[in-house]
């Protein structure tokens, strides 16, 4: 990859230059795809018990983590306000349903469902606010 190239993927991540034409959102379809497999992994490794080496929660939210990382570095529309608003939701969420499931709950499988449901939660509040279309400029006279 030439200099030139690096150089301006990285700028683009804080600033689209002008003209430059915006990526549009991940379709709905792999948005779905990502939501499943996002939560099917996060049981899978919870359910084999390799909550040492890798958990499912922290596979949830990287899942999560890198999707809104990847809409940032392609310049998607509302990027920054999207990314914040989930890791916000994610983070929130969590600890919320952490706080109310049972004790009686095994302590993986509570972090697992409040990873579920704070990426689930924060997926859909980025997938939307990626897809919220730009007012029109009103012109002077």
């Amino acid at each position: 990859m030439r200099k030139h190239s690096v150089v301006r993927r990285v700028t683009r991540i804080f600033w689209i230059p002008r003209g430059a034409e915006r990526r549009r959102p991940m379709p709905v379809r792999r948005l779905a795809g990502l939501w499943l497999s996002m939560l099917a992994l996060g049981a899978g490794l919870t359910a084999l018990r390799w909550d040492d080496a890798l958990n499912g929660s922290h596979l949830m939210t990287m899942m999560l983590l890198f999707h809104v990382v990847d809409d940032i570095v392609e310049g998607v529309r509302n990027r920054w306000p999207a990314a914040l608003a989930a890791v916000a939701l994610l983070w929130g969420t969590s600890r919320l349903t952490r706080a109310v499931l049972p004790a009686s709950l095994d302590a993986a499988w509570a972090a697992t469902i409040a990873a579920a449901v704070g990426a689930t939660l924060g997926l859909a509040v980025a997938a939307t606010i990626t897809r919220i279309r730009p007012l029109p400029r009103h012109r002077g006279r």
